[in-house]
């Protein structure tokens, strides 16, 4: 019988496509900093209806157990009974999941072409990049692309596969409309945002104004105050419909 009060200290993977039967028993583990914890042990795992054990390089069985609610199984098992490859870089604390078999990553647009899918839809060419990475995000890889260019600063999120611009978000300190962000993209500027804002909110002061992108939806994020009172208010880019309207008085 397998001794369930041993260290979990192992690389652990959790939210895989593996159905997890739950047995219900509650057990003590000591975790890497010296505490003890109470996991839900004996999980059997199954991955497309079958029954699978996950063995370690010893070709021991390694245990799966829930904390927390979130359920713990070793990464490198599963993914390579997926045909996934799992690469540990030690020096830098990663563990790389990598699926050969498709091929997807030779298919990826590249860091620069990334980089300049974001100046071409900002509309800049003198840009400085403050983050430059690629990412997993919602089932697919993204390049995130963070990048200032005048007194603006530019959030993009670019489709490693495309190269579409899937998200991006300016800030401006001056809160003018962004360049290329003009009327005739079919965009309101600024000034007719918080025009819009200030309608609703007569004698209060405009505090910031944020052109964001999510979704396919152009959004016009906007603060404003009077005295005490704090409003956010969110403004269709296109139409300058009223999408969302908050009000906090500030006791």
């Amino acid at each position: 019988m397998k001794n369930k009060n041993s260290e979990k200290r192992r690389g652990f993977f959790t939210g895989f496509a593996a159905a997890l039967l739950i047995a219900g028993l509650t057990v003590s583990a000591a975790s890497a900093y010296g505490r003890t914890i109470s996991v839900n042990d004996n999980i059997r795992l199954s991955i497309n209806g079958a029954e699978f054990i996950p063995l370690d390089v010893s070709g021991t069985a390694v245990e799966v157990f829930t904390y927390n609610g979130t359920t713990y199984a070793p990464i490198r098992a599963i993914c390579e009974a997926v045909g996934l490859d799992v690469q540990y870089d030690s020096q830098n604390r990663i563990a790389r999941i990598v699926d050969t078999k498709s091929g997807q990553m030779d298919n990826y647009i590249g860091e620069d072409a990334a980089r300049k899918a974001a100046f071409s839809h900002a509309d800049v060419t003198n840009a400085t990049v403050t983050k430059s990475t690629l990412k997993w995000d919602d089932g697919r890889a993204v390049y995130e692309i963070d990048f200032t260019s005048g007194s603006a600063e530019y959030d993009y999120e670019i489709d490693a596969l495309t190269g579409k611009v899937l998200e991006f978000d300016i800030d401006r300190a001056d809160n003018r409309p962004t360049q290329g962000q003009s009327s005739t993209d079919g965009l309101i500027s600024a000034d007719k945002a918080k025009s819009i804002a200030l309608a609703k909110a007569p004698g209060a002061s405009v505090v910031r104004c944020q052109l964001d992108y999510d979704d396919g939806r152009a959004v016009y994020e906007i603060e404003l105050r009077s005295g005490r009172t704090e409003y956010d208010c969110d403004i269709d880019a296109k139409t300058g419909t009223v999408l969302d309207w908050d009000v906090d008085y500030d006791d």
